[in-house]
């Protein structure tokens, strides 16, 4: 099994022995990501404190860029472009905020499916119970999180 969808604020990816939490959903990601960790959540934390930094930055800049065109009462032209390429750009930065590690299949111990949302209730690297919720998750990616559970549920009472 091989399979990747989408959530809010990234990529799963699963295979036969790993489920990976990823930006962009490529294989190739994959392959240096550590089991969720205090490291690793440093790590991802650290990564979302430099997005929210840019954020900071353009709005800061933008900010300047609007009271400069407010200021000037002659010209009425408001430049919708250019605030248009600052929201993409956010939407595109945002997957970026998301998590990175992996969770063993092994580990798991339940999922606890509700609409679009997932909880994945498992051991962490340091073998203490942990979780983790994803949101907006694809209509595949339920499905396989279905059939997962059912895997799970069948192999807990052999």
């Amino acid at each position: 099994m091989k399979e990747y969808f989408k959530y809010a604020n990234g990529y799963v990816n699963i295979n036969d022995e790993n489920l990976f939490l990823t930006n962009s959903g490529n294989w190739s990601e994959t392959h240096d990501l550590q089991e969720k960790s205090p490291k690793s959540i440093r790590k991802n934390n650290f990564r979302a404190n430099k997005i929210y930094l840019y954020y900071f930055i353009v709005f800061i800049f933008i900010g300047f860029i609007v009271f400069e065109i407010l200021r000037d009462i002659k010209n009425k032209s408001f430049p919708f472009g250019i605030i248009f390429l600052v929201l993409a750009g956010f939407a595109y930065m945002k997957r970026e905020t998301g998590k990175r590690y992996k969770i063993p299949i092994s580990k798991i111990t339940s999922f606890d499916i509700s609409n679009d949302s997932v909880k994945i209730i498992f051991i962490n690297a340091n073998d203490v119970d942990d979780f983790e919720e994803i949101f907006k998750v694809e209509k595949k990616g339920l499905s396989i999180f279905e059939e997962l559970n059912l895997q799970l549920k069948n192999t807990s009472f052999q």
